[in-house]
């Protein structure tokens, strides 16, 4: 029995201490999986590609890897551990926010923000955040992990960015846009494109709704024939990629435009335009004008120039030149200044230099010189020009138009002798004016004295015969009276055109009652006026000679009127009519005129040619009319206008 125990204690000692082996190799293994898990672990958070950290509540980094030490731009991961977590946010509020969040929470999932690197640079990064908490439920620790989305972000705000410019140039109200398909036939030509878009300047611009264009061919929708080139320029666009920019007329639509055509995909073609149509007709319109100039220009006979005063030669000259001066406008661009000088008359030649240089300062000059032709002869030239200079005042260019004045020159120099013997014959006329009214001064004077004379001793005579001597006499004395009144009426034709005093302010109620007292025989109606007019002492004959008139060609029973009337501003109509035979129609113009005709016997119209010149005189006009409109028979009325006197 004795022996025996030993060998159970053996046995279970061995027994226990397989078990404790068979333990111990289980811890072993155990604790090789547990290694093996951590270094898989550490492995996982160094290699991992995504930032992944720890901090504490209060901000402070505990743990990251190599990935988040990258992201950050840490110089290593002890440079980021113990730093701040608020360092790399924007705002550091943003931090007390997001602790908010979890402990309401308990995670952040897949969140995009912006962060700042340890430069100081921004980046845009997406997190994912875990808290734990203790038993209290108080948050102890962060857990997360962050990747670099700035690349995205960036790619998403340029796409962004791109639409947006997209948008604006469909919105904008200055470009046209369309969108397009093209059409190709079997061989792969394009034939035609369809409409897929279009913005509202497109309808601004064309004049043609989305409606009028959506969905349908070029071809349907404009004049085919019209639209040929723009297909081939579309065409080759969409299939080739290849960009271009060019101006296109559809005169159907009276429109110019320019066109920018580019492809972002084959077979479609994406147009911008702008309507051009004022600025090409602003070009035609300076075309055609500079079509007008040059054929001015070079129609003319003046010559037009411009010389480059650095190169020191002509840049233009008008063809004209040359039936001017024989030279080309070649042939005088290849001159310089010395060899045109060289050909300005020597006594011109001092003038014209001195002209030039001064012309510099003040920009303009003129100039009247003799030069030179290409056969030796000298002509005149009026020369007019301008200088034209840079920013600084170095002048450039001299600009100008000159003519021909030969004939001119030729024709002044004859007017001057022709001025000088005008004036010797004028000298002339002057002194034999002198005489003449010196010779009719004596005759006005002495035949007058002879006339009264004769008429006294004819006023004796008739007392003193009797028969037909009386009636002789009668007849004489008449002749007589004539010839006084005829010699007293050229006296005063003489004193008007000698240059009679100024007019002044006249009384006509005055003029006229004096006038009608010289015929007291003879009934005259007339009321009277209170107006002042502006004339002299001759006034009273208009009335004298139009009432002489009257009673002489009235015949028996006459009767005349006077009427003053206001007429135009500052004008008065003052009538003389008469119950007499009246004037015919045909003679209504040429009585005033019969003096001057010669249509008249001794004496007549005479009367009448002394009114029209008086009332020439006095600034205004005389007529004559029937008394009564269309009878002439009964009666004429002699009408003039006098200007009134300011009071």
């Amino acid at each position: 029995m004795g022996e025996g125990l030993p060998h159970a204690c053996i046995a279970e000692l061995q027994a226990e201490n397989a078990m404790l082996r068979r333990e111990n190799a289980a811890l072993q293994s155990l604790k090789e999986s547990l290694e093996e898990s951590e270094e898989r672990y550490r492995r996982l958070f160094e290699d991992d590609l995504t930032g992944d950290f720890v901090t504490s509540p209060d901000g402070r980094i505990t743990a990251c890897n190599p990935a988040f030490v990258r992201i950050f731009g840490f110089a290593s991961v002890e440079d980021a551990l113990n730093t701040d977590i608020r360092d790399l946010y924007l705002e550091p509020a943003d931090r007390d926010r997001l602790l908010e969040r979890l402990q309401r929470e308990g995670k952040v999932e897949n969140e995009g923000r912006a962060r700042r690197r340890r430069d100081g640079s921004h980046i845009h990064v997406v997190e994912n955040l875990v808290g734990r908490f203790d038993a209290n439920g108080e948050l102890i620790e962060i857990q997360g992990y962050t990747y670099d989305d700035s690349e995205r972000k960036r790619a998403e705000d340029t796409l962004r960015e791109s639409m947006e410019r997209y948008q604006q140039a469909l919105d904008n109200p200055l470009v046209g846009y369309a969108h397009c398909t093209i059409v190709t036939d079997a061989s792969g030509k394009p034939v035609d494109f369809v409409y897929v878009e279009v913005n509202r300047a497109f309808e601004m611009f064309t004049g043609l709704t989305r409606e009028d264009v959506l969905n349908r061919r070029v071809t349907e929708v404009l004049i085919p024939e019209e639209v040929d080139s723009l297909i081939a320029i579309y065409g080759k666009v969409a299939l080739t990629g290849e960009s271009t920019t060019f101006e296109y007329q559809l005169p159907s639509l009276s429109r110019w435009y320019e066109v920018t055509a580019f492809s972002s995909e084959r077979g479609r073609i994406t147009a911008f335009f702008t309507d051009i149509t004022k600025r090409k007709r602003a070009e035609a319109a300076l075309r055609e004008s500079e079509e007008r100039f040059r054929v001015v220009l070079e129609s003319s006979l003046d010559v037009a120039y411009r010389r480059n005063l650095q190169a020191d030669r002509y840049d233009y000259m008008s063809p004209v030149v040359r039936e001017i001066l024989g030279f080309t406008p070649d042939e005088l661009a290849g001159m310089d200044l010395d060899e045109i000088m060289d050909r300005v008359h020597p006594e011109d030649r001092p003038v014209v230099e001195e002209e030039l240089y001064r012309s510099v300062f003040r920009t303009r000059g003129f100039l009247a010189y003799r030069f030179r032709t290409k056969d030796g002869q000298y002509r005149w030239l009026e020369d007019h020009f301008t200088v034209i200079g840079d920013a600084n005042g170095r002048p450039l260019f001299r600009s100008g138009i000159f003519r021909d004045i030969t004939e001119r020159k030729q024709t002044e120099e004859a007017l001057q002798c022709h001025a000088a013997e005008l004036a010797r014959i004028h000298r002339d006329l002057e002194t034999a004016h002198r005489e003449a009214n010196l010779y009719l001064d004596i005759l006005t004077h002495d035949i007058g004295n002879t006339e009264n004379v004769s008429n006294l001793y004819t006023e004796l005579l008739i007392d003193t015969v009797e028969g037909e001597a009386v009636e002789y006499l009668a007849n004489l004395k008449r002749s007589i009276a004539k010839s006084i009144e005829i010699l007293g009426t050229v006296s005063k034709i003489r004193r008007i055109h000698a240059g009679s005093p100024p007019l002044r302010p006249t009384d006509l109620d005055a003029v006229i009652r004096a006038e009608i007292a010289h015929f007291p025989t003879f009934p005259i109606h007339y009321e009277g006026t209170a107006a002042t007019v502006l004339a002299d002492d001759l006034l009273s004959e208009v009335f004298t000679n139009l009432i002489g008139n009257a009673i002489k060609h009235g015949g028996p029973g006459v009767t005349i009127s006077i009427q003053v009337a206001e007429d135009e501003e500052g004008f008065l109509r003052v009538t003389i009519a008469d119950t007499g035979r009246g004037v015919p129609d045909d003679q209504k113009e040429e009585i005033f005129h019969r003096y001057e005709k010669k249509q008249r016997g001794v004496g007549e119209g005479l009367g009448l040619y002394l009114v029209q010149i008086l009332i020439d005189r006095y600034g205004s006009r005389i007529w004559v009319e029937d008394r009564v409109p269309g009878h002439s028979e009964e009666g004429a009325a002699f009408s003039f206008l006098l200007r009134e006197a300011d009071t």
